[in-house]
Formats: C-alpha cells, sequence, structure tokens
C-alpha cells in the first residue's frame, strides 16, 4: 500500500517537472531576430538576451 502511495507521489511530481519544463521553453527566434543578434555581434556591439 505505501509503495502505492511513493508511486503515485513519484509519477505527480514527474508530472508537474514536465509541465514547468514544458511552460518555460523559449519560443523559436525569428529569421529578423537572428539577423539582428548577429549584426549587432558583428558590429562589437552586444544585444543583450532578453
Amino acid at each position: 500500500m505505501i509503495s502505492y502511495v511513493i508511486l503515485a507521489i513519484t509519477f505527480l511530481y514527474v508530472v508537474i517537472q514536465i509541465s514547468l519544463y514544458a511552460a518555460r521553453q523559449r519560443k523559436p527566434l525569428t529569421r529578423d531576430d537572428i539577423e539582428e543578434r548577429l549584426l549587432a555581434t558583428l558590429n562589437g556591439g552586444d544585444h543583450g538576451r532578453p
């Protein structure tokens, strides 16, 4: 019985961690963002990350 409780808690922990990871993922950069960062790097400036 206790092993089922431990298994349920572990399952909930994994589900919560996966959902937090999915929520934290950044959206992919657009072509304009990549171009802007590349030009800033080539010009010696630091664009900074949002």
